[in-house]
C-alpha cells in the first residue's frame, strides 16, 4: 500500500515539474548570457492555431497509477499481475488523453517576410503582445529555436 502511494506521489510530482512555456516573453534559463542571432522581418499574416498537449507525460502517469491500482485488485499473484498489466494499459490510454487535453495551448502562426527576401513561418504560444499585419518584428534565434518579438 505504501509502495503504491509513494509511486503515485512521485508520478504526480514529476508531472507537475514538466511544464515549459513557449511564450516569446519567457526565456529558457539556459539562454541567459548567451549570444543569440537576431533577424528582422515584417508580419505578413497572423493565424490562430492550437499547440497539441503533452499526452506522453499523462500516459506514463496513467500507466503507473493504473498498474498499481490493477495489481491491488486481487490476492492471487497471477491474477494480480494480469490485472496490473491491464490497469497499466487502460491507465496509459486514459492518461494520454487527459494529459493532451489538459496541456493544449492557444498559439499563433506568424508568416514573416525577412529583410533578406525569404518568407518563413514561426509558430509560438500566444504571448502578451498582439501582432498585426505589416508590423516590424525581430526574430531571436538560439540553438534551432526562434521566437518573435515586437521591434
Amino acid at each position: 500500500m505504501y509502495k503504491n502511494l509513494f509511486t503515485l506521489m512521485f508520478v504526480l510530482s514529476m508531472v507537475g515539474c514538466s511544464y515549459s512555456s513557449l511564450k516569446p516573453e519567457v526565456v529558457d534559463r539556459s539562454a541567459a548570457q548567451r549570444m543569440q542571432t537576431v533577424v528582422f522581418a515584417t508580419v505578413v499574416s497572423v493565424d490562430r492555431v492550437t499547440l497539441s498537449g503533452d499526452g506522453q507525460t499523462g500516459a506514463i502517469a496513467g500507466a503507473l497509477i493504473g498498474g498499481a491500482a490493477g495489481a491491488s485488485v486481487t490476492d492471487s499473484e497471477t491474477e494480480s499481475d494480469i490485472a496490473g498489466v491491464l490497469g497499466a494499459l487502460a491507465g496509459s490510454a486514459i492518461g494520454s488523453k487527459i494529459g493532451d487535453a489538459a496541456t493544449r495551448k492557444p498559439a499563433i502562426e506568424l508568416m514573416l517576410d525577412l529583410d533578406s527576401g525569404k518568407t518563413v513561418s514561426i509558430i509560438q504560444e500566444e504571448g502578451d503582445h498582439t501582432f498585426r499585419v505589416s508590423e516590424r518584428v525581430k526574430i531571436i534565434k538560439n540553438r534551432g529555436k526562434s521566437r518573435v518579438m515586437p521591434l
